[in-house]
């Protein structure tokens, strides 16, 4: 026994181990017990990938200061409730409506329900106005969404249900029903004149209508449905960015998002770091917006060339091209899509000798395998494409149509971590920068407002769009006369609209020089949604 015959041996061996292991346990690095110790199994560094992928918000974590702050200067007052019921949409509708109705509430100095929502109609995609009630777990993580709004605005109250709420069945007559904008009939497309006396106003509602509150005999309000007219930035940039975290998408999609982020690196070797927003040069994103209800919103007959097939294909093909990236990773709701995307670029890369010739297309479907396949399968539309959100997010080149909300989301999103702060593009699309385009210019589409929310310029001599009175996209069209000069700005309407997501950015005033779309910021210029 070496312990008995050279017992210096086993006290070596002892002193060593605790040294190896003491080195670990207060994280001193040692090269020798990285040598000495088993490295962790790769099912170890599945699991810290996918939880580095997956705890962060994109781009950063939330900062609460800036909410801290509003919520500070705020009057809260007991026996006021807000409610935000049977919002509408897809996900950027939803989004936007529950952010907007919080922060009316926040203005009113109330507490506030735990927002719900309306179900999509699983068998007729347009048809986002059903009486299918659903909570806000259907697509937000509600215990983070309760996290975040209790530490960014610590004196609002939060409830499960109305019934939660001290004194409720003493409350004063049936609910108040409210419109965010009802005190501004005649407000500006561009939004509110004056966000910062909407408290006065509705003190005044309140009180014409002898409704007193007091905290034991509570008053109800129904934030109705309404879009877009709150202009966020009136509460300063900080705010704007942050605002919009509080609602995070529900959990296991991110889980899935970060499997799908794991199985891509793994499978084509592109050493990511998850913990990094962006991995440069690792696959492409590319979003194609070729569903049936988009189809049917922005019809090829009517003008709206990108909802063609081949167009839109050829816009993707020419960007990767450029990238020369070899992995692409397609978002859509159509597999019949993705399948003929995929045969185009192959029959493309094979017949030009100067491409690159191993290009490989995937989904989020091809990616996962067994449960976590199964898991994904059993999610609705809206819910399966929150997977896609976010790993477009990450992709290291994104692409995307303008008449849709999904890339214009991600692409403002992700154009924060952009260098070229001060404009919109580098002059070759409606939004290039390093990460992401918007492809197409004004002239590719029959009109530009009804899908923009900040970077499209408009010519005054341009006829008002019929996509805006049937859409009703909020967005900030900036008029311009022939010789480029800025003659004002206005924004648009969305009523029907059924894109994915709203992030929405100040643009005031678009200068187009010969190359750059310049952009100056203005406090009143966004509307509600945060990023």
């Amino acid at each position: 026994m070496i312990g008995l015959d050279r017992p210096w041996v086993a006290f070596f061996l002892a002193a060593l181990f605790a040294i190896i292991w003491s080195c670990r346990l207060f994280n001193f690095y040692s090269p020798l017990s990285e040598y000495l110790l088993e490295r962790p199994s790769d099912q170890q560094a599945e699991r810290v990938f996918l939880q580095q992928a997956s705890s962060v918000e994109f781009p950063t974590p939330i900062d609460y200061r800036p909410i801290q702050e509003l919520c500070t200067r705020t009057d809260f007052q007991p026996g006021l409730l807000f409610s935000c019921e049977g919002q509408h949409g897809g996900v950027g509708m939803v989004r936007n409506q529950i952010l907007r109705c919080i922060r009316y509430a926040i203005s009113g100095g109330g507490a506030i329900v735990v927002p719900s929502m309306a179900l999509r109609n699983a068998k007729d995609l347009k048809d986002i106005e059903t009486n299918n009630e659903v909570p806000l777990e259907y697509l937000f993580d509600r215990e983070a969404f309760i996290g975040h709004l209790s530490k960014g605005c610590p004196q609002m109250k939060i409830y499960e249900n109305t019934e939660e709420f001290p004194f409720y069945e003493r409350r004063m007559g049936e609910s108040l029903n409210l419109i965010g904008s009802q005190f501004e009939p005649d407000h500006p497309v561009k939004g509110l004149r004056h966000p910062r006396e909407w408290r006065r106003f509705f003190d005044e509602w309140l009180n014409e209508q002898s409704v007193e509150i007091r905290s034991n005999t509570p008053v109800h309000v129904k934030i109705g449905q309404s879009f877009l007219e709150y202009p966020v930035r009136d509460d300063g940039v900080a705010f704007a960015n942050e605002f919009g975290k509080i609602l995070s998408f529900r959990n296991d999609t991110r889980v899935l998002a970060a499997k799908v982020l794991y199985e891509l690196d793994q499978r084509f070797v592109l050493a990511m770091d998850p913990t990094k927003a962006i991995n440069t040069g690792a696959y492409y994103g590319a979003h194609l917006r070729l569903e049936a209800d988009a189809i049917w919103a922005w019809s090829p007959e009517e003008g709206w060339r990108f909802s063609r097939m081949e167009d839109q294909f050829e816009e993707q093909f020419q960007n990767l091209e450029r990238t020369g990236l070899e992995v692409v990773y397609v978002a859509s709701g159509n597999d019949t899509v993705v399948d003929i995307f995929a045969n185009e670029l192959s029959k493309r890369l094979a017949g030009n000798s100067g491409s690159q010739k191993n290009v490989t297309v995937v989904t989020k479907h091809d990616l996962l395998q067994g449960s976590d396949w199964k898991w994904l399968d059993s999610l609705t539309f809206d819910q399966q494409a929150l997977v896609d959100f976010l790993m477009m997010f990450k992709a290291s080149t994104f692409m995307g149509v303008a008449h849709s909300s999904f890339p214009w989301n991600v692409a403002l999103r992700r154009h924060e971590l952009s260098k070229y702060t001060k404009y919109a593009n580098e002059g070759s699309d409606l939004l290039r920068d390093e990460y992401s385009v918007i492809m197409g210019m004004e002239a590719d589409y029959p009109y530009v407002d009804p899908f923009v929310y900040g970077w499209i310029v408009q010519s005054s001599t341009q006829k008002k769009s019929k996509a805006r009175r049937d859409l009703g996209l909020k967005i900030l069209s900036v008029d311009m006369n022939r010789e480029g000069k800025t003659t004002g700005w206005g924004w648009g309407g969305l009523e029907r609209h059924t894109g994915l997501t709203v992030s929405l950015l100040a643009v005031v005033r678009h200068s187009i020089s010969e190359h750059k779309q310049w952009l100056e910021e203005d406090e009143h210029s966004a509307l509600i949604g945060g990023n």
